[in-house]
């Protein structure tokens, strides 16, 4: 079970990258909407399939995971307008599906139970079933699973290095000389609630949970900027030389014989 067997801390890393990803959590007929980061249910689906779970299988011990986000691209919300062809119904369906192109995210999921961590990794790796960032049209660019880490989950996500591709950063960094990570971990009594911790995925009652969360301080990137000017002279030391060099061929400083 999570939480024993270890009593060091310890995080897996997720990197969350593709075309396409949609998180809702608050989604309802035709309207489907994303939220701004991955949410915890959707996280948890993707490791029951991976572990190749049934919808109507028990998670508590995927729930009591320590969960968090950091924002390392935000991406662009994206509206897709469907028209679905109900068969023999006289009016077709319609519906707005709302996904985040291009985003990346470190997901991290605490535990302390190295054993059972390792586990989820190896599922991850080798899944029983197809994984998918939120919605089936949104598989997962790789690397998928980026290791465990020793440490609690705020630290890990705060420490880890930026996703965002080295194109991206430069564009990035044209209009601003910072730019800070979000990062949103699981909180305690007294925080933000959000209603995204599954109790089941039964198709004959689904039913979610609320859990307490918090918005840490951001890991900030700057730019790196080249050393301020001084006054050194590059051009002093092969001066010097020279004058060497001419007072030798003048017999200024030749020893004695």
């Amino acid at each position: 079970m999570p939480g024993k067997g270890c009593d060091t801390l310890h995080t897996l890393l997720l990197r969350f990258s593709a075309p396409l990803q949609a998180w809702g959590s608050g989604s309802f007929y035709d309207r489907r909407e994303t939220d701004d980061m991955p949410t915890k249910s959707g996280v948890i689906g993707m490791l029951a399939a991976a572990l190749g779970r049934k919808r109507d299988e028990p998670l508590e011990d995927l729930a009591r995971l320590g969960f968090g986000v950091r924002v390392d691209l935000p991406g662009t919300k994206l509206d897709d307008f469907q028209i679905t062809d109900m068969g023999d119904k006289r009016n077709a369906n319609l519906s707005t599906r709302s996904y985040l192109s291009d985003a990346v995210f470190l997901v991290g999921l605490e535990c302390g139970d190295m054993a059972f961590l390792e586990k989820l990794e190896e599922a991850l790796k080798h899944p029983r079933f197809c994984l998918f960032l939120g919605r089936r049209s949104c598989p997962p660019t790789l690397p998928l699973v980026l290791g465990i880490r020793e440490g609690a989950l705020e630290q890990t996500l705060r420490e880890e290095e930026w996703l965002a591709p080295e194109g991206m950063r430069r564009a990035l960094f044209r209009f601003t000389d910072e730019i800070p990570l979000r990062i949103v971990i699981d909180g305690a009594v007294g925080d933000a609630r959000k209603k995204d911790v599954p109790v089941s995925f039964s198709p004959l009652k689904r039913e979610y949970r609320q859990r307490y969360v918090r918005e840490a301080p951001a890991k900030l990137m700057t730019r790196w900027k080249p050393p301020a000017e001084t006054e050194q002279d590059p051009m002093a030391e092969l001066t010097e030389d020279s004058s060497i060099s001419e007072a030798a061929e003048c017999g200024f400083g030749a020893k004695e014989r």
